[in-house]
């Protein structure tokens, strides 16, 4: 048997087990996982911002320190044009006989030179040796704390660079020089700058300061985790500068992840590495001035990186099992729980679905089962008035369709009276009178004609037309009509008799022939957006501003009786808004406005009108 027809064939109580078991496992193994997931993903992106920024600044450091270095050996230059200064001794020979005027100069001179070589020594403290190559007399000059060593070298021994260079770390010494150092020697990096004769390439001396190593681990001590990370810094052959293991110092790389880095071609990056012993994320930046070329390249194991992600699981692990202990109990309490009473409402539904609806459903408990019967039961209960509401309404309407067929008779009838009136006045040369009964024909026809619900604005402005004319000849053509129609807007549709109330408000309440000549402005225009305003002002004696508000909102009543608003015999403005709404929604809208000094406006607004041939 399948897992699919066990599962169907289960009782409740073991289904609501297994569901609620299967809804609290899942989502607390899933939130455990996105959780980790997300963790790890939100510790990744900081790290690899967090060391870009990091890297970033330590390579500002040293490539500032380095210049600093670079600078001071530079010194040799410094006054070139003035006896005694160093640049001045190297260009001509300071031990040639020639040049001094006896063994005493020559003597001289050597204290000179070594003043000069201190102050470059006593420039930085990081300084540890400098040595002075002189070319024309194949001898070093070496300057260690505040003693100087002179020594000749074998010829064709030494040879100097064609341009200055970093040398990288190695243990430092005497230069070939046959000295017995005091201390034991340190490791340090040492810069190699050439001395030219200006303006030629001829190389006169070659200047070599030796630098302590620990300068660059204090610059780069706040750059890495010494307990859990690994730090390098290493030259384009591999050759290393300063490493995090002192035993690697001196040593060269040849690593796949190093040969990754240098070969990326990139100023600053990282990548994922998991071979050679190592698994986690490496960051490097290049370092480069036109003397050197250096990485900073630094190592954060996984172990690390995720330690606070992998200990958010575990504690998320043991949650998450507490809280399944705790759903296993509940699972039980409640399955039992429920199990009863959704039998009984079970039987109460097999006897309303046998047709007996007016069972009373009798689970008084307060728990949602109960509420799903009191539900049940409030629910039988309006069906119940629903279908004898429906029955209701379906006789209401026979007898309404029946009335609208017998109130059909007496308007024919009229409106084939006045036509014979009609024909009668045009047989006795009456125009006048010919005009009028037309006039009134039409708009019979016009409100006879139930098959169309919906009318454009010029079909409903020739309806307005025929019913001001009736009104001119009424008021001895005292009444002046203007139309301001925008041409786009005749052949948009609407809800008939939407205008013509609104002129027939201004008969009933504003117009008063005797004060003033009457005057009645119809304009439409349409909106950027597709919308239809209509607006109909008159200069009548319009409404006290108290009565304007109480006007104004017994229109936006939800709840009012439609007729209510307006005239008392026609379709009020209650009438017209809700019969707007419902053909365009609830954005559109009508508004009443007081004129000055006198008169009254009132205003449609039809979102998203539509076009006769697009209706």
């Amino acid at each position: 048997m399948s897992a699919r027809s066990l599962f169907k064939n289960a009782t409740i109580r073991k289904k609501m087990m297994l569901l609620f078991l299967i809804a609290t496992i899942v989502p607390i193994a899933a939130s455990i996982a996105i959780s980790y997931h997300e963790t790890r993903s939100s510790i990744t992106k900081e790290a690899i911002t967090k060391n870009n920024r990091l890297l970033s600044l330590g390579s500002a450091n040293i490539v500032n320190y380095m210049n600093n270095i670079n600078q001071k050996s530079l010194a040799v230059y410094n006054s070139m044009n003035v006896p005694r200064s160093l640049y001045y001794l190297l260009e001509h020979n300071l031990e040639d006989e020639s040049f001094p005027n006896g063994i005493s100069d020559v003597i001289e001179n050597r204290n000179l030179l070594k003043d000069h070589l201190y102050n470059i020594y006593q420039s930085m403290k990081e300084f540890y040796k400098i040595r002075l190559y002189v070319a024309a007399q194949n001898t070093s000059y070496l300057l260690w704390n505040d003693d100087i060593k002179v020594g000749k070298h074998e010829p064709n021994t030494i040879a100097m660079a064609p341009k200055t260079y970093i040398e990288p770390t190695h243990i430092s010494h005497n230069y070939g020089l046959p000295i017995k150092s005091p201390v034991e020697e340190e490791p340090v990096f040492s810069l190699h700058r050439p001395i030219f004769l200006a303006p030629s390439d001829k190389q006169l001396a070659e200047l070599t300061i030796d630098v302590k190593t620990s300068v660059l681990s204090d610059l780069n001590s706040q750059l890495y985790d010494a307990g859990n990370e690994n730090f390098y810094v290493v030259d384009q052959s591999g050759a290393l500068i300063l490493s995090s293991k002192p035993d690697y110092v001196g040593q060269r790389l040849d690593d796949g992840w190093f040969r990754t880095a240098a070969g990326a071609g990139a100023e600053q990056g990282h990548f994922k590495w998991d071979h050679d012993g190592f698994k986690g994320m490496i960051f490097y930046q290049q370092v480069s001035t036109p003397y050197m070329n250096w990485f900073l390249i630094k190592q954060t194991p996984d172990s690390h990186l995720y330690a606070a992600a992998n200990k958010t699981a575990w504690l998320n692990m043991w949650v998450g099992a507490a809280f399944l202990g705790v759903a296993v109990i509940a699972t039980l309490i409640i399955s039992f729980r429920f199990t009863k009473p959704l039998l009984a409402l079970i039987g109460y539904v097999n006897k309303i679905d046998s047709g007996n609806l007016g069972v009373q459903i009798d689970i008084q408990s307060n728990d949602e089962i109960g509420l799903l019967a009191k539900r049940f039961r409030s629910m039988m209960q309006t069906i119940n008035n629903l279908i004898l509401k429906e029955y209701r309404l379906e006789l209401a309407n026979k007898t309404i369709q029946l009335k609208a067929l017998q109130a059909q008779v007496n308007p024919h009838f009229l409106y084939n009276a006045l036509q014979s009136v009609g024909t009668v006045a045009l047989q006795q040369g009456n125009k006048e009178v010919y005009g009028l009964v037309t006039s009134l024909g039409k708009m019979m026809r016009y409100q006879m004609n139930m098959a169309d619900a919906e009318v454009t604005l010029s079909q409903e402005l020739d309806y307005v037309q025929a019913y001001l004319d009736l009104q001119k000849e009424r008021f001895d053509k005292s009444l002046d009509v203007i139309l301001m129609i925008d041409e786009r807007t005749r052949d948009i549709r609407m809800p008939k008799m939407i205008v013509q109330p609104l002129v027939e408000n201004f008969f009933k309440h504003g117009f008063s022939p005797s004060e003033r000549p009457a005057q009645l402005v119809i304009a439409s225009s349409l909106g950027e957006d597709g919308s239809l305003t209509i607006v109909v002002s008159d200069n009548g004696c319009g409404m006290p501003a108290e009565k304007l508000a109480g006007l104004n909102a017994a229109i936006q009543e939800e709840d009012r009786p439609d007729g209510a608003v307006g005239s008392d015999n026609g379709i009020g403005l209650r009438n017209i808004l809700s019969r707007l709404r419902l053909s365009f929604g609830p954005d559109a809208s009508l508004s009443v406005q007081q004129l000055h000094p006198h008169g009254f406006s009132v205003t449609l607004h039809i979102p998203h009108a539509k076009e006769e041939k697009e209706a």
